[in-house]
């Protein structure tokens, strides 16, 4: 009998006893090559021996700083970061004698990534997912050297882990293929105007519904919602509820950033699409609470123009423009958020392709989008024309719009346009704008096939590729809206 007693005993002292030596670490999110938000208090975390204490001191810091590991052996500080630098920096961290250290640290505005392929999808391309201009940029990717990139290794769990793998790279032919091609272009030309070092921590999986990145506790609020599948081995990883947000979401979270970048949706085409708008507006409210630096910016890049027809992953014939008004509303609801319209953004020989191969734009309107709304520039003219209001005079309806002060670009034909009457199918309508003051500008519809038209809409097909663009160059947002109901 004394033997299992001792076996008892011996496990009971173990469950208390200090760690081992080895056991200070940093985060996996933490190393070599990261870059740190500048000129705020940016959170460095790890593990050591319960109880130990960790001095953490920095090339930029006087003083070291010091931290207490609780009985799990977790230690967490927030250290001052000066204003933004490309001289590389080194952190240092200490408990007893152990030693280990972080170098070749740049000082300057991170932001984070996530959604499903079209974010994830890399600068190097993939099968039958070419990124137009690709060639030049990683030729070329060593001019950014101030850009680093991590990416959060794809991971899922069925309650929230403490931490996530990743390594941080520098930009250079050899690692730039593997960036995301979206976060790539938006940080080259971010790094580029304000002068600054640019990381990026991208956190996406391919497929994924917006569902997988949210929490338990929302979730509960959703009837449609089977929690069970997140722990079901016969659901595909893609479509299960909270597992992205536990293990990659929220370990990451800890690490400071600046602003977020959603670009997800195609996956809810058919889950929950009307939902979509108030999904997205729960999760960028719970992701912001998560980093805990505010209502810091939460841009989210707008569905691009693909054929959803039924039978391809179960989605649904005509369901992309619902998504693309959901995704607008929830632009709308979420403070300091802003929607980048990519309506434009599709070649007709891309109808079948999710993967539109123009990523740069969308790269640099996001640069564009946080210039205006970030980083002091309102003079940036980053937002997309939107509607604003329609009236019907006979048999013509009158559209105004938001963001459109300069006017239109000119175009031979404005193609997208649609009015329909009371009970009557929709049918192209031509197109005509007119520039009054102190109006502003108007688009003029009408067909005669609508001798007294109730409703218009633009765009509004899963595939259709915008012609009219603003003054600064961006496309009108997609829109439907009909007359108030007598």
């Amino acid at each position: 009998m004394r033997k299992p007693l001792l076996a008892l005993l011996a496990v009971a002292l173990l469950s208390v006893a200090p760690a081992f030596a080895g056991d200070l670490k940093f985060s996996s999110l933490l190393g070599d090559n990261m870059v740190l938000q500048q000129q705020t208090e940016a959170r460095i975390w790890g593990t050591a021996g319960r109880g130990a204490t960790v001095r953490v001191n920095a090339s930029w810091l006087a003083e070291p700083l010091s931290a207490k590991a609780d009985g799990r052996g977790r230690w967490e500080l927030l250290v001052p970061t000066p204003a933004a630098t490309f001289e590389p920096q080194t952190l240092v961290a200490e408990s007893g004698s152990e030693r280990i250290q972080a170098a070749n640290i740049l000082i300057g505005e991170v932001w984070f990534c996530s959604g499903q392929s079209n974010m994830e999808m890399t600068l190097g391309g993939g099968m039958g997912t070419p990124v137009e201009g690709a060639l030049d940029e990683i030729a070329m990717a060593r001019q950014y050297k101030g850009v680093r990139y991590l990416a959060v290794k794809k991971d899922r769990a069925v309650e929230p882990k403490e931490d996530a793998e990743g390594v941080w790279e520098e930009c250079t032919p050899a690692t730039a293929p593997r960036f995301s091609a979206v976060a790539y272009f938006f940080a080259s030309r971010l790094s580029r105007a304000l002068d600054v070092p640019v990381g990026i921590i991208n956190a996406s999986w391919g497929g994924s519904v917006i569902e997988a990145w949210m929490s338990k506790d929302l979730l509960k609020n959703c009837p449609d919602v089977d929690l069970s599948k997140a722990s079901d081995a016969k659901t595909n990883d893609m479509y299960k509820p909270m597992i992205m947000y536990n293990a990659m979401f929220k370990p990451a979270s800890r690490y400071t950033v600046a602003g977020i970048i959603w670009y997800q949706g195609e996956s809810n085409i058919s889950i929950a699409c009307y939902e979509y708008a108030n999904r997205l507006t729960a999760m960028a409210e719970l992701w912001r609470k998560d980093i805990g630096r505010g209502d810091i910016p939460f841009f989210i890049v707008e569905l691009p123009p693909y054929d959803y027809y039924d039978g391809q992953y179960g989605l649904q014939d005509g369901h992309g423009p619902i998504v693309r008004e959901q995704q607008f509303l929830a632009s709308q609801r979420i403070p300091n958020a802003a929607l980048i319209g990519t309506n434009d953004l599709a070649y007709e020989y891309e109808r079948t392709q999710v993967h539109p191969s123009q990523k740069r734009q969308v790269g640099e309107r996001l640069c564009y989008m946080a210039l205006n709304k970030a980083y002091g520039y309102p003079s940036v003219p980053a937002l997309n024309p939107c509607f604003k209001a329609m009236r019907v005079e006979g048999d013509k309806v009158i559209v105004s719009f938001d963001n459109a002060r300069s006017g239109f670009l000119g175009v031979d034909e404005i193609r997208g346009f649609e009015i329909a009457g009371k009970g009557g199918g929709f049918h192209p309508a031509k197109a005509e704008t007119k520039m009054s003051f102190p109006g502003g500008l108007t688009v003029i519809l009408s067909t005669p096939a609508v001798p007294e038209p109730v409703a218009v809409r633009y765009c509004y097909k899963d595939f259709e590729v915008g012609t009219l663009k603003g003054a600064n160059g961006l496309p009108l947002i997609p829109f439907s809206a009909s007359l108030p109901e007598e």
